[in-house]
């Protein structure tokens, strides 16, 4: 190893001790250390100014995180729970990051109600004129299935290059990494390292990024106040990067079935209720299963007759979609060893309804919940 490049890792080494003797837990927040420039430690605008605290019940005064998420809520970017809480561990999803940056930016952009990814709509969700900001700029790109996701948590390498691209910051990361987990040709090293530059965000006090890492809603408080400066007034849109759907593309127009929606409502309401638990083998009225739940879903639809058992609920199915189309009322398979053991009822707006487990019981979930063996498509009843 040559001279300067020893002095380079000692320099980072040193840099990664110093953080942990901080007391660096998590993100460090670059507001304490991180070396940010005047125009970073500059205050808000004027009607942040005048609001200068928060009283959610996790981030009280004096916390690492207080500042930050204050901010946040001043700003009017974000607001906290029902029960004064603001989820300050909780994981923020990409349809909230896509409005959180919409707020914090207010770009002009073609607000012309279409569609640019199979699973949001160009209108109805709260984030569905945020997503379709983000494609038109191209600082979100979505999965090669065409799917934006917007229910899915948000990786800490994800919300790096949803700021990156919008900072339209293009320097490549240096040679020698300042991540110990990340290198030059790994997944969002360029962004992870420009921001690390900018003082944005630094790692943690292992030393590690983690760009794999869910964010949480308090990191993502940090990162999107230090990055202020780089973002602020930028994402004007005027020729979109990206064309939008044709008409009718996705699973966001068409009807659904009256009796899908029924089954769906039915879902939801046994899903909710405190009475609704997990019977192995159980029917209902109250104790489900995850087939069992399903046959109860689709009798309440006025579709009777399924089969009992899930892997013979997913051969009787009509018709199968990739899982990018799914739509209300159809169902979603988990499957090992070529036989499908778990089954869910879709719901809308990214969710599914299913009998889980002793354990998680009767519930609603996100889709994506659980990947890992999932099937790629969802089957479909006429």
């Amino acid at each position: 190893m040559s001279s300067a490049a020893r002095r380079l890792r000692q320099h980072h080494t040193l840099r990664h001790r110093l953080a942990a003797a901080l007391g660096a837990g998590a993100l460090v927040a670059g507001v304490a250390g991180a070396g940010l420039t005047a125009q970073m430690a500059a205050a808000p605008s004027a009607a942040a100014a005048q609001c200068s605290s928060s009283s959610f019940t996790d981030v009280p005064r004096g916390t690492p995180k207080y500042a930050p998420v204050t901010w946040l809520a001043c700003q009017g970017i974000t607001t906290g729970y029902p029960d004064g809480s603001f989820g300050v561990g909780k994981p923020v999803t990409r349809g909230e990051v896509a409005t959180f940056l919409y707020r914090q930016t207010t770009p002009s952009h073609p607000k012309n109600g279409a569609a640019y990814f199979t699973d949001v709509s160009g209108a109805g969700a709260f984030y569905s004129t945020s997503v379709a900001w983000m494609a038109q700029g191209g600082f979100a790109k979505g999965g090669s299935d065409g799917t934006f996701r917007p229910n899915s948590p948000v990786t800490r390498g994800e919300m790096a290059a949803f700021i990156y691209r919008l900072a339209g910051a293009t320097q490549k990361g240096p040679n020698y990494s300042p991540f110990d987990d990340m290198r030059w040709s790994s997944s969002f090293y360029h962004e992870a390292s420009w921001l690390e530059s900018r003082g944005i965000a630094n790692g943690y006090k292992d030393g590690d990024f983690k760009p794999s890492r869910n964010i949480t809603r308090g990191e993502t408080a940090i990162m999107l106040q230090n990055a202020h400066p780089y973002i602020s007034g930028r994402g004007n849109v005027t020729s979109p990067v990206t064309s939008p759907l044709p008409n009718g593309a996705g699973n966001a127009s068409g009807s659904t079935a009256a009796w899908k929606t029924k089954a769906a409502s039915w879902a939801t309401a046994k899903a909710q209720s405190s009475s609704s638990y997990y019977l192995y083998g159980g029917n209902g009225p109250n104790g489900y299963d995850c087939s069992g739940f399903i046959i109860g879903a689709f009798a309440a639809g006025g579709k009777d007759g399924l089969p009992r058992r899930a892997a013979d609920q997913y051969k009787a199915a009509d018709s199968y979609v990739p899982l990018s189309q799914v739509q209300v009322g159809d169902l979603v398979y988990w499957s090992s060893g070529g036989s499908v053991y778990h089954i869910a009822l879709y719901v809308g707006n990214g969710k599914i309804a299913h009998a889980r487990n002793p354990n998680e019981g009767v519930s609603i979930t996100s889709i994506d919940y659980s990947p890992y063996n999932m099937l790629s498509v969802a089957g479909r009843y006429s």
